[in-house]
């Protein structure tokens, strides 16, 4: 079976919702997971979001958290790339993830200029590039790199080393992508996937951010094809957790991370019992 799905498994943010990042890192350890990733800004700039980027207390707190649970930083979500957004925005996030100790910052792109934008992250890739921080795209549906073939074209344009793409399951499937598309592009363009489940077809009456960002279902609970989703990964892709369901958020963040954990070790374990054939190197 494929190794993507034998190594630790990461938490998510969006899973606990609008926890405050050290929250999240505490919830992590709670649910059995070994790594956790975490929000250090708003969305957009005029979000208020829990105070992190340029507050030396709060970064100390998170890594007193993060030391004292035993939980491995893994990455930092930061602004949706707006054309708004500019490097004087970005250079302070890229600094606050690298005193973390991340290694990965998630990049969203909202600029209906594709030629700019890659320009522009291009330019970010080289400020991150300095603090050993690899960038990856998540292509999202109702963002402006909407799909894999959109992404890996954004990627391959920019073609800076430090620059890859975060494939997510429900993404991949509401973009009209497959499993099988994964095994069609080079295996280092994935820096790492997130998982969840939902059902084959998007609810009607609900619009797509609403589905992803409050209405995924635990792996397994769904019909996305997950087994086949995890063997088109390459061999030792870091997966992550991200499973923000709205019917949980009257109890705490340990609470939900420990359901989501519990539901995920179980579906892996289904999954080992019934491998498919790997992706080949």
């Amino acid at each position: 079976m494929d190794a993507a799905a034998t190594g630790p498994l990461t938490l998510g943010w969006l899973t606990l919702l609008d926890a405050p990042p050290a929250d999240v890192v505490t919830a992590a350890a709670a649910g059995g997971f070994q790594s956790v990733g975490i929000r250090i800004t708003g969305r957009k700039l005029s979000d208020s979001y829990h105070p992190v980027v340029g507050h030396p207390s709060s970064i100390r707190e998170i890594r007193r958290c993060l030391t004292d649970n035993g939980i491995r930083l893994s990455n930092t979500s930061i602004y949706h790339f707006y054309p708004e957004i500019t490097l004087d925005h970005v250079q302070p996030a890229i600094e606050a993830a690298a005193e973390l100790g991340a290694r990965i910052i998630v990049v969203t792109c909202m600029d209906p200029d594709e030629a700019r934008w890659t320009a522009f992250i291009a330019a970010c890739c080289e400020r991150a590039d300095k603090f050993g921080i690899r960038l990856a795209l998540e292509f999202v549906p109702y963002s402006h790199a909407r799909s894999l073939e959109q992404g890996c074209r954004i990627v391959r344009n920019a073609a800076q080393p430090n620059f890859g793409l975060l494939v997510d399951s429900l993404h991949l499937a509401r973009s009209g992508g497959t499993p099988g598309d994964l095994l069609n592009i080079e295996a280092d363009l994935i820096v790492f996937a997130q998982l969840c489940d939902a059902a084959r077809e998007k609810p009607q009456g609900i619009d797509l951010p609403t589905e992803a960002r409050t209405g995924r279902r635990y792996p397994g609970d769904g019909e996305l094809p997950l087994h086949a989703f995890l063997d088109s990964l390459p061999a030792d892709t870091e997966i992550e957790i991200e499973t923000p369901r709205s019917d949980l958020v009257d109890i705490t963040p340990g609470e939900r991370a420990l359901h989501a954990g519990e539901a995920a070790r179980r579906f892996l374990a289904d999954y080992h019992r019934n491998p498919l054939p790997k992706r080949s190197p």
